[in-house]
């Protein structure tokens, strides 16, 4: 009787080795980000002791309705899960509810040319400055500039943007916005 013939190093051709190791891999992979990210999300929670749709409170600047008005800057809020943590107060400011961490964002976008550098500076009454971040007046016709970090905020702190810029140079809506979310 004869040996039946052998493939090339061993019984399984090498391609399909290499093709079930691919699978198995990645499937490995894919298993270990869906288990870091669950794992992350059930700890934030556990830790934060809060609901998983936390406060998310974001502005949209309003257009100015008087021309050429300058650093009052309004805004069209809209509040997520947010009862008894912060409010909001007249479109300019937001107040906060309860004590805590919480991320700040915002971002300003310049649709033409100025004179100056503009600035946006975050403040908490009274006059207290947060965060400032200053703009190029030369370059590309339009210009942006953001900033985003946590702070500690107090129940009562009410919160508000200003700038050094007449409002006809910025651009309304979604472009030009501010907020925070509780962390």
């Amino acid at each position: 009787m004869e040996a039946p013939n052998l493939l090339e190093n061993g019984n399984i051709p090498q391609k399909k080795k290499l093709l079930h190791c691919q699978v198995a891999f990645y499937t490995l992979i894919f298993v270990l980000i869906i288990i870091s990210a669950l794992a992350s999300v059930v700890f934030c929670s556990i830790h934060h002791k809060q609901a998983l749709g936390s406060c998310w409170a974001h502005g949209s600047l309003k257009k100015p309705s008087t021309p050429n008005l300058k650093d009052v800057m309004s805004w069209e809020w809209n509040l997520d899960h947010c009862n008894g943590f912060v409010q909001k107060d007249d479109d300019e400011y937001l107040v906060i509810e309860q004590s805590g961490n919480y991320f700040i964002y915002a971002q300003i976008n310049r649709k033409q040319h100025m004179e100056v550098s503009f600035t946006l500076m975050m403040y908490k009454e009274p006059d207290i400055l947060l965060n400032k971040v200053v703009g190029p007046k030369e370059g590309d016709e339009r210009g942006t500039v953001n900033f985003g970090r946590p702070f500690f905020l107090q129940k009562g702190d009410k919160l508000y943007c200003q700038g050094n810029f007449n409002l006809n140079y910025i651009l309304e809506g979604n472009q030009t916005y501010w907020g925070l979310y509780k962390i």
